[in-house]
């Protein structure tokens, strides 16, 4: 009868071992899948940089283009080829972005709007009173004039183009516009509609950011800080930004 008992007793001892640890390795479970999640979205966006760079090294650290022989343009009056490859591209920017400011110059806005380029395209910044009214989204006749001349150069690149807009820190309130995230977007949104309506302009190329105030070139403390801040930026990217962009969603 006492070894009965004992062996009741023991049994019951390796039950509530065998409990403890099922419970422990439930708990070391789930903090592993909790770290598994946080190093995953981490891991997204060092990813996504990850790729820019890699793509701008290889674009960069490609042959050079010096010495080698233009040819035909895509850009009438111009001289190039209209050949795949990074040099080949780096050489149609070049020549667009010539392009793009002779059409702002014979405008007479050289010093309204600006165009540089840098590793992720060629970007024109056009000041938003050359466009709209304040607190208002819909252009202006000249400035429908002026997109559609910039948008006709445009087609002579196939690149894709991205559209930003932005505001100043003024608050805006109005029934139209809650936000100066909705005024931002739809300044962006209707100059992206009357690129897409130029003759030979592909809409698929075009697609439309909105930033509203936060990414100021100014300081918002001063009249001209906002007028510098309220500005719509056309950017024509580098094939190899815009894979990474169209890719993750960006």
């Amino acid at each position: 009868m006492r070894w009965e008992d004992d062996g009741e007793e023991h049994g019951s001892e390796t039950g509530g071992l065998l409990r403890w640890l099922i419970t422990y390795a439930d708990l070391i479970t789930l903090l592993l899948a909790f770290f598994i999640i946080l190093y995953a979205l981490n891991r997204t966006q060092q990813v996504r940089f990850t790729l820019i760079a890699q793509a701008l090294s290889r674009e960069f650290n490609s042959q050079s283009i010096i010495g080698q022989s233009p040819g035909p343009s895509v850009i009438q009056g111009l001289s190039g080829t209209r050949t795949s490859g990074p040099s080949t591209e780096l050489l149609q920017l070049s020549r667009l972005q010539t392009a793009l400011q002779q059409a702002i110059d014979q405008a007479g806005l050289g010093r309204q709007v600006s165009i540089t380029s840098s590793p992720v395209g060629v970007e024109l910044s056009l000041n938003a009173h050359l466009l709209f009214a304040p607190g208002r989204a819909e252009l202006s006749p000249q400035a429908v004039a002026l997109l559609r001349s910039l948008g006709t150069v445009l087609t002579r690149v196939p690149n894709p183009i991205e559209v930003a807009g932005y505001t100043d820190s003024t608050p805006i309130h109005t029934a139209r516009y809650p936000s100066n995230w909705q005024l931002s977007a739809m300044r962006a949104a209707n100059v992206v509609y009357t690129l897409a309506q130029v003759p030979g302009m592909d809409p698929k190329r075009l697609f439309v950011t909105a930033w509203s105030k936060y990414h100021p070139v100014a300081s918002n403390a001063t009249a001209q800080g906002r007028q510098e801040n309220r500005r719509v930026n056309i950017v024509i990217l580098r094939t190899p930004v815009a894979q990474v962009v169209t890719a993750s969603g960006g």
